[in-house]
């Protein structure tokens, strides 16, 4: 059985001004802007959850950018270490990093 993937997403909200709300017909306030950055290996997940006090079955949570340099970079594998840093310097003060289980289902 494969692993199971935990998807890394960044957020960010951005002000969505009234003009362009009365333009589009939306509502002006905060828009959320959400990118994929990338799959993160349980391993180091689970370094991660431990570092940042989550509850081991948290099938989500959030890394501030005050939380990336608590973590124990050197722990995780390298491909894990390679994409959380640069997803990490692409952080500012309005953003954040979304990590969250997602289920694939194989029909092997």
């Amino acid at each position: 059985m494969s692993e199971v993937p935990w998807k890394l997403y960044r957020l960010k909200y951005v002000d969505y001004p009234e003009y362009s709300a009365r333009i589009t017909g939306h509502y002006a306030g905060d828009l959320l802007l959400i990118e994929e950055e990338g799959e993160l290996s349980e391993e180091a997940v689970k370094v991660i959850k431990s570092t940042l006090g989550v509850a081991d079955d948290a099938r989500e949570f959030e890394i501030t950018p005050r939380d990336i340099m608590k973590l124990p970079i050197e722990k995780l594998p390298e491909g894990d270490r390679n994409l959380l840093l640069e997803a990490a310097g692409k952080l500012d003060a309005e953003s954040r990093l979304h990590v969250e289980y997602r289920y694939r289902p194989s029909f092997d």
